[in-house]
């Protein structure tokens, strides 16, 4: 038995990551109690939903005399910059527009494809960052973050944040990179054909806006290991950029289901 305790930092239930999780939040503390866990995270997607779920169950965990802390977080669905994404938005609904009359005199349909992937990548660009409350204002500024993204021109098919939103709510959280949607892999997916060292470039990019907004201590560079030979691949550069810039490496599970045997229905 391993001697490092061990506390999971990214985990998705039924009561917000529609068919995404399975479980209830408290069956994911009982299991990771029963297992020897004394925390757990629950970060589902875009909301917080299954918040009540977690305070109530930890007030009867209590009352039983097992001592177990719930950590409130969120895995968010995260752009750079709104007010660019929406400035894409319009440049490339012209070029569909234009695509659109250009293959109406064209016999080829080559230009139009091409203009409709591009315009999907542009409206369609999200990256997952997982978000934990470190303490009650921390919680506030979640609350606030997941109130905005739902709102406007922040919501896009899913909530959405930005650099902007989390700068103006930065108080009292811990950021961590995420998995293979997160905000490093949308880095490394984009630079891939380029090299190795164009992913670490966009990537040193990214680390570098993060810790300008939330120091070394509260950005965390995020490690899975789940069957996915990309996975690793990621967690090379991960590691690397972790040692550069002095950044903190958590190692997670990323759980969609409470129990090992329920693996099979998720």
């Amino acid at each position: 038995m391993s001697k490092i305790p061990f506390v999971g930092l990214h985990a998705h239930s039924v009561a917000g990551s529609i068919f995404d999780g399975l479980g209830y939040p408290q069956e994911h503390m009982d299991f990771a109690y029963e297992n020897g866990c004394d925390a757990l995270a629950l970060t589902d997607h875009g909301n917080m939903n299954g918040l009540a779920y977690q305070v109530l169950h930890a007030k009867k965990m209590e009352k039983a005399g097992k001592e177990f802390k719930p950590i409130y977080g969120v895995e968010a669905y995260f752009h750079p910059s709104i007010e660019q994404w929406k400035a894409d938005m319009e440049e490339a609904k012209q070029n569909k527009k234009n695509a659109a009359a250009l293959r109406d005199n064209n016999t080829s349909g080559a230009v139009f494809e091409t203009e409709v992937r591009t315009y999907k990548s542009i409206v369609n660009r999200r990256h997952h960052l997982v978000i934990l409350a470190q303490n009650q204002k921390g919680l506030e500024n979640i609350f606030q973050l997941i109130s905005k993204s739902f709102k406007g021109d922040n919501f896009y098919r899913f909530p959405r944040i930005d650099y902007k939103m989390l700068e103006e709510h930065s108080e009292g959280i811990i950021v961590s990179t995420a998995c293979l949607g997160g905000i490093f892999a949308g880095d490394m997916w984009r630079n891939r054909e380029e090299g190795s060292e164009a992913v670490l470039a966009a990537m040193r990019g990214t680390a570098e806006r993060m810790v300008s907004i939330l120091g070394k201590e509260r950005f965390l560079c995020e490690l899975q290991w789940n069957n996915i030979p990309e996975q690793h691949e990621l967690n090379q550069y991960v590691i690397q950029i972790a040692n550069e810039f002095g950044l903190t490496l958590v190692s997670t599970a990323d759980s969609h289901y409470p129990t090992p045997e329920t693996w099979k229905d998720r």
